[in-house]
């Protein structure tokens, strides 16, 4: 028996419809360590059979599965051992934000930890709205209202900025957070003189956007040209032509 396992499908998910309408792998992030998905979810694997060809997903689906488990000092074990070779790895970065929230009871200063790696899965590249909302919440749960000030402006006045296609960002809740938080500035701990990101930092996120807006728009027409292709190649019946090129849809765009 053999198998294969693409992106993140469970064997017995597997089949025409996934080959065909699966979702398309993103370009390659040379900042992003890659394993094989089995190494993540070794059991989909049935007993007596043999992978002949198997995606890599972010090595940071580890951590996850870690943080899921509440197993949360080898999630941060794991994370900061990743980021010895991929320090800028956003992925990893937003893992340990969790992990060290969730896992805040277990030491005094996890707290102040999350909030450090949701600012740098920001700057990283992770828009999806989750690091701003940590980020968000930790700031104003510290009373760092001029920080949090700051946050509010570049995701709501700054040119270029939005939440990434596939995120859950929602600047109408973030503007309510501003209000709120106006609302009570002369209780601030901390001073309009404490920045949380500089202005290159700045500059960095939105480039990191455009740029990403770039991948995607690439990503989504790439996509389109293939599974157009397989379409042509299953009304032929050239099953042959088809199976090449699923291959080609859940290899990464490079470039």
């Amino acid at each position: 028996m053999y198998i294969c396992l693409p992106r993140l499908l469970n064997v017995q998910d597997m089949g025409f419809f996934n080959r065909l309408f699966g979702k398309h792998i993103t370009e390659k992030d040379e900042s992003c360590t890659t394993i094989p998905v089995s190494k993540i979810k070794a059991d989909i694997v049935p007993q007596g059979a043999e992978i002949i060809c198997e995606s890599e997903i972010p090595a940071s689906c580890g951590i996850g599965n870690l943080v899921y488990e509440k197993r949360y000092r080898e999630a941060i074990d794991e994370g900061l051992r990743l980021l010895e070779s991929s320090p800028h790895d956003a992925g990893v970065h937003i893992n340990l934000m969790e992990a060290y929230f969730k896992g805040r009871e277990l030491s005094p200063d996890y707290f102040d930890k999350s909030t450090y790696h949701a600012k740098m899965a920001i700057l990283c590249g992770h828009h999806t709205g989750y690091a701003e909302e940590r980020l968000a919440k930790n700031l104003d749960k510290c009373k760092s209202y001029h920080q949090s000030l700051q946050l509010y402006k570049l995701i709501l006045d700054t040119e270029g900025f939005h939440f990434s296609s596939h995120g859950c960002g929602d600047k109408a809740e973030f503007e309510k957070r501003r209000q709120s938080v106006l609302a009570k500035i002369a209780k601030a701990s901390d001073t309009e003189s404490d920045i949380l990101f500089s202005d290159d930092e700045i500059a960095g996120i939105i480039k990191g956007i455009k740029d990403n807006d770039i991948r995607e728009k690439k990503e989504q027409e790439r996509f389109d040209r293939i599974l157009k292709q397989m379409e042509d190649a299953l009304q032929k019946d050239d099953f042959r032509s088809y199976d090449r090129l699923s291959e080609e849809l859940h290899r990464p765009l490079r470039g």
